[in-house]
């Protein structure tokens, strides 16, 4: 009885110390005046209405974020599935190679993938471009669909695949009506993963945008040469938000247990 009620009141404690960092940040954004306050002062939700609808900056900010995590995660997924069906079907080892390369970006340092972008994207005239963005967060985060959709290729029997090819279905037939079905849950979870990332990555889209695109991680940081402002605090909160509803969606939807590596034999 003991240890439950000290295992219980540790992880009490540990909720307590992640949450209340969250809380502050919370009732920062609340403050009517232009510093961040804690308890607020002033209370008003004003400092909301300036992010999400009237300070075109923080608009312009969150537009540009939303489309960057968009792109970048769906131009990841499309990059991802060729790679994972290939080293799925054949398994040789060019399929193992290009699959390694195409996570490498992950595996580095954020600040040195993003310096090696500075170069390539310089030497090629589409530094400070929108697209360049789109493509960098892509190639960054095609790790994460890359790993959902081998996950879920996996868990395929493939002796369906052999009963069409019995009788008489083509390889693209079998795809579309056989595995793509299967796939569709690791697929989105994918492409949320990679979007959830991609929206609050920082050091490499600071790297490669001009501030006629920052998202709202670099104007942010921008900000802070002002000083933290309520505003900054609702930046964090949209990240917060975001964060849980796109991995409560992957809860839903997503075959969860398989990709935390449950065996579906048992």
């Amino acid at each position: 009885m003991m240890g439950i009620f000290v295992s219980r009141l540790f992880m009490g404690i540990i909720a307590v110390w992640i949450a209340f960092p969250i809380l502050v940040v919370c009732a920062a954004a609340l403050n009517g005046g232009r510093t961040m306050f804690f308890p607020p002062e002033d209370p008003t939700l004003l400092r909301f209405a300036e992010f999400f609808v009237t300070e075109e900056v923080w608009i312009r900010s969150l537009r540009n974020s939303l489309i960057i995590a968009f792109g970048g995660a769906a131009l990841a997924v499309m990059a991802a599935w060729p790679i994972a069906y290939w080293l799925w079907r054949k398994a040789d080892g060019f399929s193992k190679i290009l699959a390694g390369l195409a996570s490498m970006p992950f595996a580095l340092p954020p600040i040195v993938f993003g310096v090696g972008l500075v170069f390539f994207w310089g030497y090629s005239g589409s530094l400070g471009h929108i697209w360049s963005g789109i493509i960098s967060h892509a190639a960054l985060f095609v790790a994460l669909p890359l790993t959902t959709l081998s996950i879920g290729l996996q868990g395929i029997d493939r002796s369906h695949m052999d009963a069409a090819a019995t009788m008489g279905a083509s390889e693209a037939t079998a795809f579309r009506t056989i595995i793509l079905p299967q796939m569709l849950p690791f697929t989105a979870s994918g492409f949320f993963f990679a979007m959830v990332l991609s929206f609050n990555e920082f050091i490499v889209v600071f790297f490669v945008s001009a501030s006629a695109y920052s998202t709202v991680t670099v104007q942010i940081f921008n900000s802070l040469r002002n000083g933290f402002t309520p505003t900054m605090a609702v930046g964090a909160i949209t990240f917060i938000v975001t964060s849980i509803l796109i991995f409560s969606m992957i809860a839903r939807f997503g075959n969860l247990p398989q990709l935390l590596g449950a065996d579906n034999a048992k």
